[in-house]
């Protein structure tokens, strides 16, 4: 996910214009010594730095360029990235000028003034922040069709070797105006790539051995038709061991994408946020609960790998809210949940209504929440303690397949259930580094012997194993024993039987099958 697909864009665009000295890409992690990295800058004797200024990078950025000052004032010094919007109030000492939203144009034309003889203090440039001067607007949209690709150019080429994972474009922007989102305070015009450019592109990550792909596209299947174009492509030329990461909005997906999608090796990310109807409002998003019902589903029946986001702390939202939205989230099966705390980002709704919502940021570097008139900082502790143990119990240990018999067997809630886990980690010293299957079998037998429901451990913890062990086979394509009490295919029925009727009409049958990956079918011998 580190993969620097913003930088490379722009200096693919310096490279190819005409007058301009050419770039070179150095890339720095925030481990690293910054004043080490700007002294080795230095050192390169370039006539200008740019810099890629993200909100968690900020401080790592101001003292590398400070030192790069000090150095060599003659360097130029200039900005690009989301946290550029932060330099509109006033640009800091040690920035010569800051490009807002996308910045080919807008950096190549800054550029191009100066080579000129232009002072950079003097610029006058849409999405330029000079001394002088703030841009009332975004830089100019580019033409797609006419930007140049990294990947094709061969600007890419020297830093693909040392990432597994790449970042892809397939379109850029977004129609939505989601308050916490950075892309709600850009220009909502959605523009595609050209298809034979993503063809060529796919083409040279298939010759590149690049084995997963996140497409940057906030919303790939906003026009459906569109994404049903480029997955047959990908179904078409892709090899079956390159995985693709796609952002989706559930309401748009039709049984042919759903279809699409289970077939792909791919995963989908959908954006939850919360399931209650007044919270999505006040952050400017649109929620039919049985309309996202209905697709998520869909999904699940398909076979499709999809996870849901949901953010702690926004406006209006609260414990009982959250919890709400945790146990609505767990019905849906997805095969992750990822929960965030709300980070008041620079440039964005809820950051510059922030004081208006009562939304009280923290010291840290991405601002996350600390209390809100309605979620107060003992309840958000609460709230964290539940992502806790989602983390550990839903998402990295698989039980999206499994969960629902132990809620329905012990009648108690997700959330319940996850406040459950950690309260019994705490209580019996046991250490998230555990082997997470180990953590949830002795759980649940504590859990199921403490309620006095141990005559249902057999077939609960012989349903575990079953997925404990396809879920392996599927992550490894080695084969594994599992240790049963009942016939896997006994087991079977527990996805629409309870335990409790399980338990009572069918007779245990001890064996331990093997289970193997045979192309893309599970079986057992």
């Amino acid at each position: 996910m580190s993969f620097p697909m913003g930088a490379l864009c722009i200096k693919t665009e310096i490279n190819h214009a005409e007058g301009l000295p050419k770039a070179s890409l150095h890339e720095h992690f925030c481990h690293e010594d910054p004043v080490r990295a700007a002294k080795e800058a230095a050192k390169r004797r370039p006539w200008a730095i740019g810099l890629s200024v993200y909100i968690w990078n900020s401080e790592w950025m101001r003292l590398f360029a400070v030192t790069v000052r000090k150095m060599d004032p003659g360097i130029m010094i200039f900005a690009g990235g989301p946290h550029t919007t932060a330099y509109t109030v006033s640009l800091p000492e040690w920035l010569d000028f800051a490009v807002l939203g996308e910045g080919e144009l807008s950096t190549v034309g800054a550029l191009s003034s100066i080579v000129s003889g232009k002072r950079p203090d003097n610029l006058q440039l849409d999405g330029i922040i000079t001394r002088n001067y703030v841009s009332p607007v975004s830089s100019r949209l580019p033409e797609l069709s006419k930007l140049h690709s990294p990947f094709l150019t061969g600007e890419a080429s020297g830093v693909l070797k040392n990432y597994g994972s790449v970042l892809w474009e397939l379109t850029r922007g977004c129609p939505f105006a989601c308050a916490f989102c950075f892309e709600s305070r850009g220009k909502r015009t959605v523009r595609d790539y050209p298809l034979d450019r993503i063809e060529k592109e796919l083409d040279y990550l298939i010759k590149n051995h690049v084995e997963n792909v996140f497409v940057l596209d906030p919303t790939f299947n906003l026009n459906p038709e569109r994404a049903k174009t480029i997955l047959r492509l990908l179904l078409k030329k892709a090899p079956e061991e390159m995985h693709f990461t796609f952002e989706i909005r559930a309401e748009l997906v039709d049984e042919e994408l759903a279809d699409m999608f289970a077939e792909l090796n791919c995963s989908l990310q959908i954006g939850l946020q919360s399931s209650d109807e007044e919270v999505l409002k006040t952050i400017g998003r649109r929620f039919d609960k049985d309309l996202f019902t209905e697709k998520t589903r869909l999904l699940a029946s398909r076979g499709a790998a999809f996870g849901l986001d949901i953010i702690i702390g926004l406006p209006k939202d609260n414990l009982k809210r959250f919890r709400n939205t945790v146990n609505y989230a767990v019905s849906l099966m997805p095969s992750n949940i990822d929960c965030f705390l709300l980070s008041l980002l620079p440039g964005t709704e809820l950051a510059m209504r922030a004081k208006e919502y009562g939304l009280v940021p923290g010291q840290d570097v991405e601002r996350t929440i600390l209390s809100t008139p309605s979620f107060t900082e003992k309840d958000i502790s609460i709230a964290l303690s539940v992502r806790r143990g989602m983390d550990l119990f839903y998402t990295k240990g698989q039980s999206c397949m499994w969960i629902h018999c132990i809620l329905e067997a012990l009648n108690i809630t997700a959330c319940n259930l996850f406040s459950l886990f950690v309260k019994w980690m705490d209580q019996t010293g046991r250490s998230e580094e555990e082997d997470i299957w180990v953590l949830q079998d002795d759980f649940v037998q504590s859990l199921f012997e403490k309620t006095q429901n141990a005559k249902l451990l057999p077939a609960m913890k012989s349903f575990m194993e079953l997925h404990q062990g396809i879920c392996y086979v599927t992550d490894t394509c080695e084969p594994a024993q599992v240790d049963l009490s009942y016939r896997p295919e006994d087991l079977a029925l527990l996805d629409e039987m309870s335990l409790a009727e399980f338990v009572k009409s069918k007779k245990m049958h001890r064996c331990s099958p093997t289970i193997v990956m045979e192309g893309s079918e599970i079986k057992f011998y």
